[in-house]
């Protein structure tokens, strides 16, 4: 005897009824046990019968599940995720917004907006003022070591009186500055 498909139709005889709703209530509760076993959800089904008696499966437990889904926090959370959600986006556009009205009124293209040749271009200037910098810092080096301080010197001659009367010549040391230095 197997199965055999049965056209879905209220069946009327009362027996034949309360039998049939018997083997499909607990074939449901079989589902919603596999269900909750398989897939690791929390399931609850209320059936009444015909004779207004009620049937309840659970997993874990009915009542928990029932108070899980009465509970406004779950739904009250989900408001303030979406709420929190809205701000973020809003909070978003007015940056997007404020971005490009600097980048607008600094007159620069945005290095994202730069094309391949741009780029080269502008790697090149870069590369050059960085070996500026280092030259510079170099000679700034050599004028601060002792050493260099002596080299990099003019000497001024001055004539100072002494108290005695008598003229002496004096050297004044100047260090001098490389024309480079101040371009």
């Amino acid at each position: 005897m197997g199965r055999r498909k049965i056209e879905i139709k209220r069946i009327e005889d009362i027996n034949e009824r309360k039998a049939t709703f018997l083997r499909r209530r607990n074939g449901i509760f079989k589902k919603a046990d596999a269900l909750a076993k398989l897939c690791n959800v929390e399931v609850a089904v209320l059936v009444i019968s015909p004779t207004n008696l009620p049937y309840t499966y659970g997993n874990p437990c009915f009542n928990d599940v029932v108070e899980l889904i009465q509970t406004p926090s779950a739904s009250s959370k989900l408001d303030s995720l979406m709420k929190e959600l809205e701000q973020i986006k809003e909070l978003e556009e007015v940056l997007r917004k404020r971005q490009e009205r600097n980048r607008e009124k600094s007159d620069m293209m945005g290095i994202v907006d730069l094309n391949l040749e741009d780029l080269v271009a502008f790697k090149g200037k870069l590369e050059a003022h960085q070996a500026g910098l280092k030259r510079k810092h170099v000679e700034m080096e050599d004028l601060s070591s002792p050493s260099m301080l002596s080299k990099n010197t003019k000497k001024k001659k001055t004539r100072t009186e002494s108290s005695s009367g008598q003229s002496r010549e004096m050297y004044e040391l100047r260090p001098r500055i490389p024309r480079n230095y101040l371009e």
